[in-house]
């Protein structure tokens, strides 16, 4: 025991003075970053997420430039700098404590960890560099300390396209509680994907991202009908994805993607991937005796964005997302989303408090959310759903306020299905507690220490190609 502890405190030892900084792998900062381009009435897709630290650094720099004599609130300026220090260098590191009560636990949108009964222990190393971003992980239980990666990818820019390889984070959608199609509930997987590194102009549409993933699941029993027969096999499916976001102006944003499952009777042909995404009128048909195996899921989201400025109110947000479970034809034999299912969400920010609440229901008669016919697991990467963790109705609240000049502390809480899911409170910089239903309690801790001359003289060096 004595042991596991020594490497699980030397191991958070490194973290804590490797020099790292934040870039796409990280918590996607989401949150703040769409409480100041709100505030700020800056125009930028940001509903696809994690943003690249270009993107970033560009949108920081259109909100100072649009605050212009009207100061933020107090509030404002600390989410402003604390974004800010974020693109620095910095010395940080993550360590968590999780108190479980039944083996193979997770919790919701925590990249899909698994955790013993008992007293669990985990720490994060952060590594990142112009071609790479590692977030390597070890974590004790009482009878065993495993390492893992929380993700990991290469990375290669030109012009303005990004490559990247390895495994990856992905939030796709304008809800903070959940997205229909990828989030951060499940483990990332191993991939490949091609996006624009920084938003671009287009006629009508405004700044335009593009993002294009092809990856491989866990291996899962797929069943289907070769040349009329029963068949079963086991093995990794495919996924692809495809992700289009918008913003025409400060005002609006509009959003579409839509990913597939994939395998194939005989080894898959670029055909085959083509169908899979681009399907025909009758493809759900001849897909049930030949052609490729397939699960899609698509959707669609707007957010109206209205930056009122006004004295106790500084911005509201509404938002919608719109999903399928398949692209079925409808009786005109248009592709059309099957099993709908819908997410509402509005916020208000005074400046100083904020408040979010987001409503989702995906219940249909004939369908269960991520289950599918051929796959046995359905839309699932080890064991976690890929995209929203719930099923049936839920409500998702989240509420903020500066507890002292320069720390903000928040709360969230979520019912699903009449019943309390969770509750979550903390310091939006160090700290957070969260109890979970069936007995799940974790405390997170993040540790950010001062910058010091020489770092920073370092991260410029480091972010000297990445302004835009």
């Amino acid at each position: 025991m004595l042991q596991r502890l020594f490497i699980v405190g030397l191991w958070a030892w490194c973290s804590f003075c490797l020099l790292t900084f934040n870039s796409e792998g990280a918590d996607c900062m989401g949150e703040d970053i769409d409480r100041l381009t709100l505030a700020a009435g800056v125009s930028y897709p940001i509903n696809t997420r994690p943003l690249q630290p270009q993107e970033i650094a560009g949108i920081l720099q259109e909100i100072e430039k649009n605050k212009g004599t009207d100061q933020f609130s107090q509030t404002l300026e600390v989410l402003l700098n604390r974004l800010k220090q974020e693109l620095r260098q910095t010395k940080q590191a993550g360590i968590s404590l999780f108190v479980i009560k039944d083996d193979d636990s997770s919790f919701i949108n925590n990249y899909g960890e698994k955790y013993q009964q008992g007293v669990n222990l985990s720490a994060d190393m952060r590594i990142c560099g112009k071609f790479y971003d590692l977030c390597p992980q070890l974590k004790l239980s009482h009878d065993a300390v495993t390492a893992d990666l929380k993700w990991g990818y290469l990375s290669y820019s030109k012009w303005n396209t990004t490559i990247q390889a390895g495994r990856i984070p992905h939030w796709w959608g304008p809800g903070h509680s959940g997205a229909w199609l990828l989030t951060t509930n499940a483990q990332t997987f191993d991939q490949i994907r091609v996006a624009n590194k920084q938003a671009v102009l287009l006629p009508w549409l405004g700044r335009s991202k593009f993002e294009f993933i092809l990856g491989k699941l866990s291996k899962q029993t797929i069943s289907y009908k070769n040349n009329g027969v029963d068949t079963q096999k086991v093995e990794n499916p495919q996924l692809i994805g495809l992700r289009f976001d918008c913003s025409p102006n400060k005002y609006m944003e509009f959003g579409v993607g839509e990913t597939c499952m994939l395998s194939g009777r005989e080894r898959l042909k670029i055909k085959d991937y083509l169908q899979a995404m681009f399907p025909g009128g009758d493809a759900t048909t001849q897909e049930t005796t030949h052609g490729p195996i397939t699960n899609r899921i698509a959707s669609i989201d707007t957010t109206f964005r209205i930056p009122t400025n006004y004295r106790w109110l500084k911005g509201t947000e509404i938002y919608w997302e719109y999903g399928g479970e398949d692209c079925n034809p409808n009786s005109l034999g248009f592709q059309f989303l099957s099993a709908p299912a819908n997410l509402f969400g509005i916020y208000l920010d005074t400046g100083t408090a904020d408040l979010r609440i987001e409503y989702t229901e995906d219940e249909d008669d004939c369908v269960i959310w991520y289950t599918h016919g051929n796959f046995a697991e359905g839309y699932r990467h080890k064991g976690e759903i890929l995209g929203h963790h719930m099923n049936g109705k839920s409500w998702w609240l989240r509420t903020s306020y500066p507890i002292t000049p320069k720390q903000i502390g928040f709360l969230e809480a979520e019912m699903v299905n009449d019943k309390i899911l969770s509750v979550t409170l903390g310091c939006l910089d160090s700290w957070r507690l969260r109890v979970q239903s069936d007995d799940r309690v974790s405390i997170d801790y993040k540790m950010s220490p001062q910058k010091h001359n020489n770092s920073m003289q370092i991260q410029k060096k480091i972010h000297k190609g990445c302004k835009s």
